[in-house]
């Protein structure tokens, strides 16, 4: 849970930005004399109305475009398809053990980046996932304070004093923020999603604040005022982000992306768990539970040219399941039985509640759905049943149910 938001963050923030600012880039290239006939496509890449698998890295570095000797410390595939508008983005931990062509034996996924830059990234993960990627994204952590700077600032509800310091992070870390409604520059927003400690609840609480700070950052980025500094947006775009998509499938993509939002986003984590091999930790993928976390993301389009999936579809609401899911129901509400009630609709409904209990210390007006296990069909028909709009991705081997449900007031009537 400790890596998800930050997986989270800048995988929005990354999409986010090129949607946001693609029309811009590409009737500046235009306008450059960089036009269409110059650009560089891969061969039989999408181009702006099929669906599209995106590999997403993250690296901290002085150039996120001259970086290939730098390990990368997210790794995510996102798929977006132009007519559902669904966006599914399947992170793998960067300790991930697997093979790297050219490499003897087996190594940290993260370490293929080092060893030949974005190129063998590519083919590292499409070798671990058995997936095409079509373009690839390697964005510099750093863009998003530079993105909240270039927005003005994003106004959020600091939920308590925030002081912490930490000399030997990397890069270094000072944190004093005040309890309250303010506008976050980006030094701010940093220290914001980095504080980690004090949270009531610890995780949840965090969680709770942070998905707060995210919408907040959506909402700028999607308001119909950010066209106004689309240009700075566009230049934060060229320092920090590098990426082999071309700027006519950009500018389509972007137009087609209207309406996308957080709804629109299904995120899951590659199963498994860590293990020392030799004295180093790897994470060993559950090799059977992410062939079937792949094969619940069912393919829509095939790549005609090599027969290889091109699209990842999340699974149909409608399809049948064999097993309703196992449930927790946590009352944050604080009104007394409001989870009990909650409980017995859902046992009505057939699911396995193994626990039912209060969050003391903290009051949620809204219910709140987290998926544990891989279980996003489930959840999303326990959404539906509680009239509940947002579903979160909090996966967690060791947690007791597969789904936890924290209700909020707004389930007293």
């Amino acid at each position: 849970m400790k890596k998800f938001f930050k997986i989270l963050i800048i995988a929005f923030v990354c999409f986010a930005l090129m949607m946001g600012t693609g029309l811009y880039i590409f009737y500046d290239s235009i306008s450059s004399g960089a036009g269409p006939e110059n650009e560089i496509i891969p061969e039989d890449a999408p181009q702006g109305k099929e669906p599209v698998n995106v590999l997403i890295v993250g690296v901290d570095a002085k150039d996120a475009k001259n970086a290939n000797g730098v390990r990368t410390d997210t790794i995510m595939v996102a798929n977006f398809d132009p007519k559902t508008k669904n966006v599914n983005i399947i992170s793998i931990p960067r300790d991930t053990r697997v093979i790297i062509r050219g490499h003897k034996g087996k190594d940290k996924i993260n370490h293929a980046h080092a060893y030949g830059g974005i190129d063998l990234s590519i083919k590292t993960v499409k070798d671990f996932l058995g997936i095409d990627v079509d373009y690839y994204v390697r964005i510099d952590y750093k863009a998003l304070g530079q993105i909240v700077d270039d927005l003005g600032g994003v106004e959020v509800d600091v939920p308590m004093n925030m002081k912490y310091s930490d000399p030997y992070a990397d890069p270094p870390l000072k944190i004093d923020l005040k309890k309250g409604l303010q506008v976050l520059d980006g030094n701010k927003a940093m220290q914001f999603v980095r504080f980690r400690k004090g949270y009531t609840d610890q995780d949840l609480g965090r969680i709770e604040a942070q998905h707060k700070f995210l919408k907040a950052v959506a909402d700028k980025l999607l308001s119909p005022q950010t066209i106004l500094k689309l240009p700075k947006l566009a230049k934060t775009f060229g320092t920090y982000v590098d990426t082999n998509m071309p700027a006519s499938a950009i500018a389509s993509y972007a137009t087609q992306a209207t309406g996308i939002n957080m709804d629109s986003i299904n995120m899951l984590t590659i199963p498994g768990e860590p293990k020392l091999i030799s004295g180093i930790w790897y994470f060993i993928p559950d090799e059977e539970k992410m062939k079937t976390m792949l094969d619940d993301l069912q393919s829509e389009t095939q790549k005609t040219s090599n027969g290889i999936v091109g699209s990842l579809i999340q699974k149909s609401e409608e399809q049948e399941v064999v097993s309703k899911a196992t449930v927790e129901v946590l009352n944050g509400s604080g009104v007394a039985g409001l989870a009990t009630k909650v409980a017995k609709k859902l046992k009505d409904e057939g699911y396995n509640v193994v626990n039912i209990n209060n969050i003391n210390g903290m009051k949620y007006s809204q219910t709140h759905i987290y998926d544990r296990k891989n279980k996003a069909s489930e959840a999303k028909k326990i959404a539906k049943i509680l009239g509940v709009k947002d579903i979160e991705t909090d996966l967690h081997a060791d947690a007791e149910a597969e789904i936890t449900i924290i209700v909020g007031s707004d389930l007293k009537e």
